[in-house]
């Protein structure tokens, strides 16, 4: 019998506006968040998202790339 897998690993990261006001969650950060980043499984099931500015935003783009996750980029939608 398979047991469920209650700890998918991410294996994208969305990126979209965020609709809402929020601050950016970088530590020191004192700047608007205006878009979320999100991982999803291989499901596109939601693992973890984080509201951040554009700086901090492509900082994360460009380690998870690194990292081998896909990015499918949603901001000009």
């Amino acid at each position: 019998m398979q047991q469920p897998d209650f700890d998918p690993a991410p294996k994208t990261l969305r990126i979209h506006r965020c609709g809402y006001v929020s601050k950016c969650k970088k530590v020191r950060c004192l700047e608007r968040a205006t878009l979320i980043a999100e991982k999803v499984d291989g499901a596109g099931r939601h693992v973890r998202q984080i509201e951040l500015c554009q700086r901090h935003c492509q900082i994360v783009i460009e380690r998870e790339r690194n990292q081998g996750l896909e990015i499918c980029d949603r901001r000009n939608e």
